[in-house]
């Protein structure tokens, strides 16, 4: 059940055919800009170069191959010519989407599409197989990736395992976009590939078993290493958050404990929905958004009562307080700037779950998701542990996620 799953989150023709034939369209039009003919100079890279990305994947990574002529060309430019290369390879796109919104990003021109976005690279190789890129951060520099070693080692696993190293790799993704974490698709695939390398014996166990040692093979990892060294190329991978992705393997361990294989596949991957839908409720993923965690959410709301000082839900949840009735709820992205400071257009979409006897016999579970700002506001009506979630949206795409439990009692609360 597990591996079959698995097989349903694999890209299908008509989804890789789309994003093939606009990679094939900025590729002709920067051949006719950069080179005499159109050979293809575009190297799928990141998840869809590796192979192990899934389906609705919202980012499309590719490194356009130029001639090393158009390196001394904006080499030689005193003033950030790694700027300068970004915005002429804009500029020609531009040409072919001129309704499009496309950007030159510090080291990327990102082609933004209503289903998603092609990240391109203007790369040059080397001698080595990698590949140099512009950075335009400051006052420009030049950069190195490697990502031909990453593509080939991956492959390498795939035949090995005979295709079990890719669907492990799916299911994680999965796993962090059903959870709602930031889980480095690099760093996935190198978990997989070094979980695999150290246990020969993976084709000897269960499905069952196979996903649950791998979850303690994540969560046995040091939350305090640096970096990781990603597969076949050695680059570092650094440890941005502390090793969240082990926090969340240690807590997705428990729900092997009962052994239930189709409630493991619910609970960690979103296998099917509960029977406790309400009846109005919605669903992000049904709302036409694609999901892709990229970064943590963090909802927090101030508790308050007219003369009196407001106090954090968080403050309650961590004592095991209830609220009492008659408070106004304030709740809020605790950690929004980190989207302003990447300069990302963020849409925010909430929503409100109440959960109970109460608000089944009101007909007030609501459940629906409606667009706002960085805050929202409730009241406190009636009994129960209901919860909030907030998505944040940038292109149509799902970025991030939270949610916060409001456990309320209008009598005993505080």
């Amino acid at each position: 059940m597990i591996i079959d799953f698995a097989k349903t989150l694999v890209r299908d023709d008509d989804e890789v055919e789309v994003w093939q034939d606009r990679i094939d369209k900025i590729n002709n039009r920067l051949c006719d800009k950069y080179y005499d003919s159109r050979d293809n100079q575009m190297l799928q890279v990141g998840s869809i170069g590796r192979g192990t990305a899934i389906t609705k994947t919202s980012d499309y990574d590719v490194i356009f191959k130029l001639p090393r002529e158009v390196y001394n060309r904006f080499d030689s430019h005193e003033n950030n010519g790694q700027s300068k290369l970004l915005q002429e390879v804009k500029e020609e796109i531009r040409k072919l989407y001129s309704s499009t919104n496309i950007k030159g990003d510090v080291q990327v021109v990102v082609i933004s599409f209503t289903d998603g976005r092609i990240e391109l690279v203007p790369g040059f190789e080397q001698t080595d197989g990698s590949f140099k890129f512009p950075d335009s951060h400051g006052d420009g520099s030049w950069k190195t990736t490697k990502p031909v070693p990453e593509i080939e080692k991956s492959r390498e696993m795939k035949n090995q395992t005979n295709g079990i190293f890719n669907y492990l790799c799916y299911l994680m993704r999965q796993w962090k976009n059903h959870i709602v974490f930031s889980f480095k698709g690099l760093l996935i695939d190198t978990m997989v590939c070094d979980y695999l390398d150290e246990n020969d014996d993976f084709r000897d166990k269960s499905e069952f078993d196979l996903l649950k040692d791998l979850f303690e093979f994540l969560a046995k990892q040091d939350k305090e290493r640096v970096c990781w060294l990603a597969l076949g190329s050695n680059q570092k991978i650094t440890n941005d958050d502390g090793g969240k992705f082990i926090t969340k393997a240690k807590k997705a361990l428990k729900k092997f404990d009962d052994e239930d294989e189709e409630k493991v596949l619910h609970e960690l991957f979103g296998y099917k929905k509960k029977e406790t839908k309400a009846a109005s409720e919605q669903f992000i993923e049904d709302l036409g958004y694609k999901v892709d965690i990229r970064y943590n959410l963090k909802l927090d709301c101030d508790v308050s009562q007219p003369g009196m000082l407001s106090r954090k839900l968080s403050d309650f949840l961590s004592s095991h307080w209830k609220i009492l009735g008659g408070r106004r709820l304030r709740f809020y992205v605790a950690n929004a700037r980190q989207f302003y400071d990447l300069g990302l257009n963020v849409e925010y979409y909430w929503k409100v779950r109440n959960v109970g006897a109460e608000a089944k016999r009101r007909n007030c579970e609501r459940g629906q998701i409606k667009r706002g700002d960085k805050t929202h506001e409730e009241p406190t009506s009636f009994n129960g542990n209901h919860y909030v979630e907030c998505y944040a949206v940038v292109d149509d795409v799902v970025v991030a996620r939270g949610r916060i439990d409001v456990p309320i009692d209008v009598v005993k609360g505080m």
